[in-house]
């Protein structure tokens, strides 16, 4: 997995982690390093615009590493003390595999690499070098401005070298690609299917659940143009599948050819240049032979093997891109417990055992009670159990850095039960016991897994297997003695068998290269089911007779079938209920058995004592003590961000910050420039994620503006730009109280020069007005509640809420503005309709009060997404506040030009705006007038004309938002627009139209603007 520090879509929060080890895609995206470093500042600050609060909450961090390093001849290695015992290991795997690599590339590395491993996965999705949360299903990453590698090291042996190959192949693309020049690095965009193609290619990581997908693509004719790669897991595997073929053509050498002639034309992206120069032949030509070599080698099996429809009927959900795996069954067989993406997130679904028709959605999607149900299905693990009494299933979820069990009623949908564990890691493969008193699982404790056991009564874990192997899938006998699990040997799972009281008592059941998973007793506890590799690589269904040791291989098809378990008994036929995977996705089939399409009796078996030796790496290096030394923390450059927009009167804004962070990320120095019109901000942050809680230090100077109506002699209006400038410093802190919620509080010191109206007299007595500038400083302490659970896609949030309340107080401490305090409210909500249309809605307020009133604080709104169909920032004053309603609804996914790029995301709203704003003593500013309107005074007929009165011309009532029903000085609009992205902009063309909501205003007007959906 490799992190492009360019790719990013500011203000949706895009996924800037390009990875996708997971091949059960999700969407959820998160908001990219740079940005969050960014809307820190206002954070740190408070609110500083109406419509501009930011909601992104710091990731958790757990727990606090103290690091130390190790010098290796190519790496500095870092760990902290928990994990020192693994340092050997990872030395001996990283010299190996830069060994490997160097020989493979011929090439040299330039620099060290920094080679960051934490003991378990929880404690890597802590790295604060990635300020976004990492998903488990990201296996490691590396990043190039500094080239660091990070990695968690709890996988098995074989597959955390492979891990490691395939990182440091991204280390050596960035030094042979960007040759460390940062422009280089910055402006170059390399495709995914090079840069991860690559990787996995030298790394040889594929598995046979890899060769499975791209298998399935190829035999359903799902072969892109390697021009037509984008994203996702596929293009992992066609990326290796181009690469393989390169090096079965044209051998090592036309790998490093292709590599060094795309180097050539990196920053014009030319890939059909490198493949002329490198190969002698045309992109298209290339398409053409890559394409046959695929058909070649993997059609055949389209003839030689079968479908999983020819063995079984499919009962789970028919529908394009809905997966449906991890079958449980009820003990009397008659229902089958699922999991299944049916609706847009992944739930647990309990269907009938006879057709597959849905029952009861358990789970029923989003919920903040956890993040996700937890799948393993990639990696041949079960999900689910359904207990002997019937009365419960159980599995597990994500919830903050760790997995929960919980135990639902199947039939009413009811939750009973969420079981902590918190000295357990990426718990899996939940098993009932026949009791039920008992849940059988595999877990990570300090980087070893092993199968354990809680007792739903007292509450007691205990591991039953206790080995260095990684061990999973545990599965109950049914006297409840014995358990069958996998045990990963080198390269290959087994089938083990362990008393239950007794972890030293341990019996091999199968053997040979192959990995056997998923084990499961038949119903008369005399057989087991499994699936296999074996021979072929591909996973099929298999039978092992306990008593007299023969097996019979009941499938034979082309991709892969997991999960056996036994249903129920028809007649003299067992039934079985499997998962398949095909044409793109896993389904559910209930299959009778019959005869098998071989029978391996006891003689023919591989029984060889022998066990598979432990995996080694090439080279096992020793310690040197005198090369461990603490971390020394220095700064280099991370980072750079810039965000761009138009507002709709031509207006121009802008955000850029550079970044300036410690190795580990975990202390930032932020400059950041932002900018309206010609009026700039300035911000330098310190910022401190190493604990739960963030010390945030920051300077800055703040300008903002606003338009003011200045009245001239002889009673003419001359529209002036009032300034308002505020510089100062802070101290903030940010808590949270889990991943959703949490607080942020501020003590600061501001020095700021507000306008003040005065009233001047020319050399003829005619009076008029004008702004004075005035100082004053202030204390500010701060403090807001912030909350975010939205649920993201692609094309931005789909589901959850967000909101920041709360309150800044400014004491005067010198000058002459007095006292002032700000109210602040941002709150957004949204509500999901289909799996790509949504309800937006956003309510924001302010409001200001200042001991003094002619020291009041403007805020301005109007134009952009907050008022659509009125002028920007045409109303003003120190109560503000707007809602926002939208339809968002797809249209059209992606537009493609000939010449490279495209349009993303085109997409329709449906919108309607409403808000006001007036001052605090009832005054208003019209900006159809272009005029101040001021309030009567109770028991008087006429305006005042002293003090700040004097910039009003008009006498009203005063300020009321509607009456009977029709707005008279609150203000609405409604419309359609169209959204899409061009890059990294997000571009908007609104139609609009006032309304009273008692008759419609005006004509229909248009605006096109550039900046971000809220």
């Amino acid at each position: 997995m490799i992190i492009t520090w360019l790719s990013w879509c500011p203000g949706r929060a895009p996924r800037s982690v390009i990875c996708s080890p997971s091949r059960l895609e999700t969407q959820d995206v998160k908001m990219p390093t740079w940005l969050r470093s960014v809307l820190i500042i206002s954070l740190a600050l408070g609110c500083s615009a109406a419509g501009m609060a930011q909601f992104s909450r710091p990731k958790v961090t757990y727990d606090r590493f103290k690091w130390q390093v190790y010098h290796a001849p190519h790496f500095d290695i870092y760990y902290y003390p928990e994990e020192e015992a693994f340092l050997e290991r990872m030395v001996s795997f990283s010299e190996s595999a830069y060994l490997k690599l160097s020989e493979d590339l011929d090439h040299q590395l330039s620099i060290r690499v920094p080679l960051i491993y934490y003991k378990t996965h929880p404690e890597f999705e802590q790295t604060n070098i990635i300020l976004q949360e990492i998903p488990e299903a990201v296996g490691a990453f590396a990043e190039p401005l500094q080239s660091r590698m990070v990695l968690p090291i709890d996988g098995p042996p074989d597959k955390t070298y492979k891990l490691i190959l395939h990182e440091l192949t991204h280390i050596f693309e960035y030094d042979i690609l960007f040759n460390n020049q940062l422009g280089r690095t910055f402006r170059a965009n390399p495709p995914l299917w090079i840069m991860e193609g690559l990787a996995s290619f030298l790394a040889e990581d594929e598995d046979s659940f890899d060769q499975m997908a791209i298998r399935d693509a190829v035999v359903n004719s799902l072969v892109p143009r390697i021009q037509e790669l984008g994203g996702g897991f596929l293009t992992y595997r066609f990326g290796n599948a181009v690469f393989t073929f390169i090096h079965e053509r044209w051998g090592m050498e036309g790998v490093r050819n292709f590599l060094f002639e795309y180097r050539k034309v990196l920053l014009r992206n030319n890939i059909p240049k490198a493949l002329k120069e490198a190969f002698g032949m045309d992109i298209d030509e290339f398409n053409r032979q890559f394409q046959k070599y695929l058909r070649q080698r993997y059609l055949p099996y389209l003839l030689e093997k079968s479908e999983p429809a020819d063995y079984g009927r499919e009962i789970g959900f028919q529908r394009p891109g809905v997966f449906t795996f991890a079958p449980t069954v009820s003990p009397g067989g008659e229902l089958v417990a699922v999991l299944a993406n049916r609706k847009l997130e992944l739930d647990l679904w309990i269907v009938s055992g006879s057709d597959g028709a849905p029952l009861r959605n358990v789970t029923k999607g989003f919920t903040n009670k956890w993040q996700y149900l937890t799948t393993e299905v990639f990696a041949g693990k079960r999900d689910l159990t359904w207990s002997p009494a019937g009365d419960m299933v159980a599995v597990f979820v994500r919830k903050e850095n760790r997995r929960n069990l919980v135990l639902f009623n199947p039939r009413t949908g009811k939750r009973l039960r969420i079981i902590p564990m918190p000295s357990l890691a990426l718990q899996a493969s939940p098993a009932f016991s026949p009791d039920g008193t008992v849940v059988a699982f595999s877990a990570n404790v300090g980087g070893v897994f092993d199968i354990y056991t809680y007792d739903l009564v007292s509450g007691e874990i205990i591991n039953r297997t206790d080995d260095p192997y990684v061990d999973s899938n545990p599965m109950w006998s049914a006297d409840g003695t014995t358990l069958l699990y996998n045990r990963r040997i080198n390269a290959y799972e087994k089938i083990f068998e362990v008393m239950a009281s007794d972890p030293t008592r341990k019996t091999q059941l199968t053997f040979g290269e192959s990995s056997d998973i998923m084990p499961a007793y038949a119903r008369d506890g005399r057989r087991i089911y499994y699936s296999s590799d074996r021979g072929d690589g591909i996973f099929n269904l298999f039978e092992l007779d306990l008593a007299g040791g023969s097996e019979r291989r009941l499938t034979d098809i082309m991709t892969g079938v997991f999960a056996p378990v036994e249903l129920d008994t028809l007649g003299d036929k067992n039934v079985v209920v499997f998962t398949a995977y095909f044409r793109g996705r896993y389904r559910l089939y209930r299959m009778e058995l019959g005869p098998p399409e071989e029978e391996i009796p006891l003689s023919s078996r591989d029984l060889s004592t022998v066990e598979l030796q432990p995996f080694t790496p090439p080279l096992q290096l020793t310690l040197d003590e005198d090369q461990k030394e603490k971390y020394k923390r220095s700064y280099q450059v991370e980072s750079p961000g810039l965000e761009v927009g138009v507002t709709d009167n031509g207006t121009f804004f802008g955000n850029t910050a550079l970044t300036l962070a410690d190795l580990m990320g975990d202390k930032r120095w932020i400059f950041a420039v932002s900018t309206v019109s010609s009026y700039s901000n300035l911000d330098v942050l310190h910022v401190d994620y190493s604990r739960r809680t963030n010390f945030i230090y920051h300077v800055y100077q703040h300008e903002d503006f606003f338009f003011f109506p200045r009245r001239l002699p002889g009673g003419f209006v001359e529209i002036e730009i009032a300034k308002q400038r505020f510089s100062g410093g802070s101290f903030s802190i940010q808590y949270p109280f889990n991943r959703h919620y949490g607080f942020d509080a501020s003590l600061g010191l501001t020095d700021a020069s507000v306008p003040v109206v005065e009233t001047a007299f020319d050399s003829n007595g005619n009076s008029f007005t004008r702004l004075e500038d005035v100082d004053y400083r202030s204390v500010d302490l701060g403090f807001f509640f912030t909350a975010d659970t939205t649920r993201w896609q692609s094309w931005g949030p789909h589901h959850g809420q967000r909101f920041r309340i709360g309150a800044v107080a400014s004491p005067e401490i010198g000058g002459e503005g007095g006292d002032l305090v700000t109210y602040q409210v941002d709150y957004r909500k949204y509500f999901k309709i289909t799996r790509r249309s949504s309800f937006a809605m956003r309510t924001v307020g302010i409001i200001s009060s200042a001991e003094n009133t002619e020291f009041r604080r403007t805020y301005s709104i109007g134009g952009l997404n907050q008022l659509r169909g009125f002028g920007y920032r045409d109303y003003r004053g120190d109560r503000v506040f707007f809602q926002n309603f939208e339809f968002r609804l797809p249209l059209v996914d992606q537009l493609r030009f000939p010449f490279g790029g495209s349009i993303r995301d085109i997409r329709a709203v449906l919108f309607m705006d409403i808000g006001g704003a007036y001052y605090e003593g009832g005054e208003w500013y019209d900006p159809i007038e272009e005029v101040f309107i001021a309030k009567i005074p109770k028991g008087q007929d006429r305006c005042s004309a002293t003090g700040f009165m004097d910039t009003f011309q008009r006498c009203r009532e005063g300020w009321e938002f509607s009456k009977g029903g029709e707005l008279q000085n609150g203000v609405a609009s409604f419309g359609v627009g169209l959204n899409m992205r061009l890059g990294f902009l997000e571009l908007n063309w609104v139609f609009a139209k006032q309304t009273n909501f008692s008759e419609t205003i005006g004509p229909w007007r248009s605006a096109f603007y550039i900046g971000n959906k809220f």
